[in-house]
């Protein structure tokens, strides 16, 4: 027997479909709601036991109703034999009757009986005097155990059995529970016997292959997985000062790359699972909240996450088709169970402050560089006197500070009978350690559940919140951190007026006053968000449950900036103040609808399918406006039409989606050793052409659970020891919308008749071809256990090639446009994976566990679609501003440039070197002469550097003693490298803007061994390898350590347990990066390019304070 673990549509206007939602949500809700006293329908059952194995039982009750039970081998291992005589009772008074002499209680959901273990009461009553306890301690198989720790609970009395399995345990009070613990074996809680010798039989811990593991439109034991799945523990990410879900996973998983693409308040992450797939499309995996597919993790609250499980191979995402070529993260929030009503409060306060700044001239130095430029220049030196100047402004110190953060989540959570319920608040506020950023958000969550009949189950879940981005991004010359890193230092914040300094507007590189654009700009983000999900489950027969979900997710985005008129650089523009708002507004509706079929033939034969339909439609409008010349700044964005009309730019636009699905997946397991698992999913998408709208996906997996054979058994090494394989197909539609179809786009200023009269000329090419991107994914993995279960790994090989990629192919010129997306090219992803967690100690009320996952991954374009090569990324600065191009033969992610060599030395250079145009002296930089034509140009240019690593991976280790807790988690990252863009401004020698204090040391007459070039004639933005550093890095993430309480231990009745905790994160990084932090891409999520640095927000260092309190 097997124990289950557990297209288009018309528009009718975004109000009207709010409206409709939110009717069928209430309308749905009330149902729900007016069910909640109604009575459950009893199912009869006859059955007769005498000393029933509750296994057998199990499956007895099984056969006669279709009920499955969820509980452990190690439950069963602890049960008693079940005695009973009934005809025609109702199902729960049997299980309240066998159950009432269990050590294990039951909660009946939908047609599930989930078991638990029964809470160990001690007696509160006055105890007799104290004597001995002698015993001896056996494993499983009858053999003695010793180095066994026994200790009574609640006490200091303890010792370890010896070399022979025995203990005995000196002045014990009568009515004491000893705790019985050993490594890779499930602690234990019995009562002390003082009259007779006790023989205690530990039993093996579960090594979670009984943990039901979340999977596409399903649950399954881990054992039973065929394909790569990896799963976040919640109790590796409690305890963190974490906003978004995409932060969790951070180090946590093989084979998942997270890159926080900078550290502002509210920003997110890039994350790679098994490296890139597409070009133009997105390399995201897709997110499935709740059955929502492609929901807004944005729109999640951390610390309502109950579950996170991450799909990786093809057998495992195949069920999503043609979105889950980047695979799939599940999460699961968290659900009430009957039985148990909990308030649960969670609190956190702290500061965040900036790791390290980056090294600047100063002052004096700067002065001494500015002389240097007039002297080159024939122009008269500026600063007589540059040691008077000392120190000078630091910038960075006076656009950072000290910022608070705080966060406070108020939950309840429970049942009664048939219902469940999970309410939810929070409130999230972390200012900016630089000037004029921050986020805020406020949340509420609902989760309900009514079983309505024995057989029909419905769920409901409201999510509803808001947030609010503050930006310090705004001004001219970028973010205020690159203005800070590129002002004068000499300059001072004020004038003696009190207004801001100010650059001259015809500088190299115009910059604001780094404090004034940190204090005066506006510049918020608002998303607003609503998501609902309504359930129906209805098992039709025995072991055939249908369900079918409706729900929708709408999310409303503005952006309100305005620059006034005060600010340097609108005064020295003449424009006066400038506005800009920018709304967008998201509807999204999924239908799906499902058959689940389970049933086990004799007990070697289990067989499961799912088999469904999806129904998906989503639908943007946008709006943008934005105006100059304002002038009465306290009314901000609110007065659009105040400016000058010469100055407005209006837009708006629409696009809606939709894909229909059909999708199947069959399990079939022999005898818990033989597995096989085949999925397969076909989708129709409106984004491709007529004649390319659909697509099939499917994929096979076979796996041998190896450790339940008998000559595996016999050798006594493995614990559990499982081989799979997998192999099949994913797509993707990571475009946007009609690019199968010819566009247009009005164009004014066609004069008729004295008239201006508005035209329309074609935008771009029809594609009639235009399908999908397709992944083919082999992988093949072994799972193993061993020394009784403290060490468990698990590795991974994998190699998919994605193929048909939507690239922009370059047109000739003739044609009249640029491009036109097609499907040609393909990459090539293979790599390793390796996740091990161990039991390293557990004695005397100490453990230590670790986990470690490490993961290697290779790139390469293989094809792109008959050319070699075409550029990816410029910068627009300088003549020859190409920093990333895609090549066959080399990884997506490449740095483009020259090779820099060092300085001239010598009037004539070294063969094989060339100075860029304009700058030909001694001490000028000296660059790799690739075509020997005696200069440096594009055709100099070749690969210089690689963003991606060679191995990425976490490690963690978590300690407690008694009531205390340590948990240290480090990050790193080897291989990679970083290009640092902004070197071209401030590494470049030139006084137009702030330098590198590295730029003190540059060649001059008295310094010509340096390789820092001089002073240059011309900036000629030439990008080369001086740019590339290494990137490698190790980083201690996070540090926590924790006193966890219960309600016993402060003699408090209503308090179930208390956790109080320290926690800092980014508390030490070892690097060779010399700027902010080598975990950095100035890109965001940008599909090919990775690894850039203009100077973005760095990330910060946290310390807080928190609590986690239940009643």
């Amino acid at each position: 027997m097997k124990y289950h673990s557990k297209m288009l549509w018309r528009h009718h206007g975004p109000k009207k479909k709010i409206l409709l939602v939110m009717k069928l949500t209430v309308i749905f809700l009330f149902t729900v709601l007016m069910q909640v006293s109604a009575s459950v329908k009893a199912q009869k059952l006859t059955i007769k036991a005498s000393d029933m194995a509750l296994s057998i039982f199990f499956k007895e009750i099984q056969k006669q109703t279709g009920y499955t039970f969820l509980c452990t081998e190690e439950m069963l291992s602890e049960s008693k034999t079940v005695n009973i005589n009934c005809t025609n009772e109702p199902l729960e008074k049997v299980l309240h009757h066998v159950f009432d002499d269990q050590p294990l209680t039951f909660t009946v959901k939908n047609k599930s009986v989930i078991i638990r273990r029964k809470p160990i009461l001690l007696k509160t009553e006055l105890l007799v005097p104290p004597g001995d306890v002698k015993g001896k301690i056996l494993d499983e198989k009858g053999n003695t155990l010793p180095g066994v720790t026994i200790k009574v609970k609640n006490g200091s009395i303890g010792t370890t059995s010896g070399s022979d399995g025995e203990f005995i345990l000196k002045n014990v009070p009568e009515d004491a529970i000893l705790v019985i613990s050993y490594i890779g074996y499930a602690t234990q809680e019995i009562k002390a016997d003082q009259k007779a010798d006790m023989a205690i039989k530990l039993l093996p811990k579960s090594d979670n292959l009984n943990d039901v593991v979340v999977v596409g439109y399903g649950i399954t034991k881990k054992k039973d997985l065929t394909g790569a799945v990896s799963t976040i523990d919640k109790k590796a990410i409690e305890n963190l000062p974490i906003n978004r879900v995409d932060q969790m996973l951070q180090g946590k998983a093989a084979g998942v790359q997270v890159t926080s693409t900078n550290g502002a308040p509210g920003s997110g992450a890039s994350i790679r699972i098994r490296g890139g797939n597409s070009i133009n499309g997105t390399n995201e995996p897709l997110y499935v909240i709740d059955g929502l597919i492609g929901a807004d993790i944005n729109a999640v609250n951390p610390q309502d996450i109950a579950s996170m499980s991450i799909l990786k191979d093809a057998s495992s995402t195949a069920i999503y088709g043609a979105r889950g070529s980047n695979g799939v993260v599940i999460i699961t929030t968290k659900k009430g169970a009957a039985g148990s009503d909990n308030i649960n409060f969670e609190a956190y306060t702290g500061v965040q402050q900036l790791p390290k700044e980056i090294a600047m001239l100063n002052a004096t130095q700067y002065a001494e560089l500015a002389n240097e430029a007039a002297v080159l220049n024939g122009t008269p030196i500026l600063y007589p006197n540059p040691q008077s100047l000392g120190v000078g402004t630091n910038w960075q110190r006076e656009i950072t500070r000290t910022a608070p953060m705080s966060n406070y989540t108020l939950g309840a959570s429970g049942g009664s009978k048939g219902f469940n319920y999970f309410l939810s608040g929070n409130y999230n506020n972390q200012e900016g350690i630089i000037l004029n950023s921050g986020f805020s958000r406020y949340q509420f969550r609902t989760n309900l559940s009514k079983q309505l009949r024995d057989n029909v189950t419905v769920g409901a879940m409201i999510n509803v919140g808001r947030t609010v981005t503050r930006n310090n991004t705004v001004s001219l010359g970028g973010p205020s951190q690159s203005s800070a890193t590129a002002y004068s230092p000499i300059a001072a914040v004020y004038n003696p007026d009190g207004s801001f300094t100010s650059q001259k507007p015809n500088d190299p590189l115009y910059y604001d006053n780094p404090v004034a654009q940190g204090t005066v700009p506006y510049n918020r983000t608002i998303n607003s968000y609503f998501t609902g999900n309504l359930t129906l489950d209805w098992e039709l027969i025995k072991g055939l449950t249908f369900k079918s979900t409706f729900g929708s997710q709408m999310t409303f985005n503005k952006v309100n900036r305005y620059l006034p008129s005060s600010l340097p650089s609108r005064v020295n523009s003449g424009n006066a103040g400038m506005a800009n708002v920018d709304a967008a507004n998201t509807i999204m509706v999924l239908n799906e609808n499902t058959l689940n079929y389970n049933k086990d033939f004799g007990t070697d034969h289990n067989f499961n399918a799912v088999i469904g339909t999806s129904y998906q439609t989503e639908s943007l409008e946008r709006f943008n406006a934005e105006g100059q010349k304002y002038y009465a700044d306290p009314l901000l964005y609110n007065n659009l039409g105040a400016g000058s009309q010469a100055t407005f730019k209006i837009g708006s636009g629409e696009t809606k989606y939709a894909i229909f699905s059909y999708l199947a997946r069959f399990n079939y397991t022999y005898k818990n050793k033989y597995l096989l698992t085949l999925t397969g999913r076909s989708d129709a998408s409106s984004r491709f052409a007529a004649n390319h709208k659909r697509a099939f996906f499917p994929a096979a997996a076979i796996a041998w659970n190896a450790s339940n054979e008998d000559f595996i058994k016999n050798l006594n090494v493995f614990d559990n020891l499982k081989i799979r394989a997998s192999y099949g197909s994913n797509g993707s539609q990571g475009i946007d919308t009609y690019q199968s179809l010819a566009s247009l786009r009005p164009v004014i200023g066609y004069l008729i008749g004295g008239t201006n009269i508005v035209g329309f000329t074609s935008d771009r090419l029809p594609n009639p071809d235009l399908t999908w991107e397709t992944t083919k994914q082999f992988d093949a993995g072994i799972e193993f256990s061993i020394l009784k279960k403290r060490v468990n790994v698990e590795l991974d090989y994998y190699n998919k090639v994605t193929s048909n990629l939507l690239l922009n192919q370059q047109l000739a010129t003739q044609s009249g446009y640029s491009s036109k997306v097609t499907n040609i090219g393909s990459i090539n992803n293979h790599g390793l994976e390796l996740a091990i967690n161990t039991d390293n100690i557990v004695r005397d009320g100490f453990s230590w566990s670790t986990t470690l996952n490490i993961a290697a991954n290779r790139n390469k374009v293989l094809d792109l679609g008959g050319v070699q090569a075409f550029d990816n990324a410029s910068t627009g600065y300088g003549t020859y501003s190409t920093i990333s191009r895609l090549i066959v033969g080399q990884p997506v992610g490449t740095f483009w440039g020259t090779t820099y060599v060092g300085t001239k030395k010598t009037d004539t250079p070294p063969t094989g070197t060339a100075t860029s145009p304009g700058n030909n002296r001694i001490g000028d930089a000296l660059y790799q002469d690739l075509n020997g034509d005696g200069k440096i140009d594009v055709a100099d240019y070749h690969v210089i550097g690689n963003s991606n690593p060679k191995f990425y991976g976490g490690l963690g280790n978590t300690f407690t003693y008694k009531k205390f807790s340590l948990n240290v988690f480090f990050q790193g990252s080897y291989g990679n490298q970083v290009m640092n863009i902004s070197d071209n401004f401030n590494n470049s020698s030139s006084p137009g803007f702030n330098q590198y204090a590295s730029v003190a040391d540059r060649w001059t007459v008295n310094n010509q061994s340096s390789d820092i070039p001089r002073l240059p004639k011309t900036l000629d933005y030439i990008y080369s390898s001086r740019s590339v550093y290494d990137g490698s890095f190790l980083r201690l993430r996070t540090a926590t350590i924790g006193f966890n309480l219960t309600g016993s231990d402060m003699h408090v009745k209503w308090i179930q347990k208390l956790n109080v905790y320290v926690t800092g994160t980014n508390l030490w990084l070892w690097t060779k990066y010399p700027y902010y932090d080598p975990e950095v891409n100035s890109y965001g999520t940008n599909s090919t390019l990775r690894g850039f640095d203009y100077t973005d927000y760095p990330q910060n260092r946290t310390f807080i304070l928190g609590l986690n309190l239940t009643l």
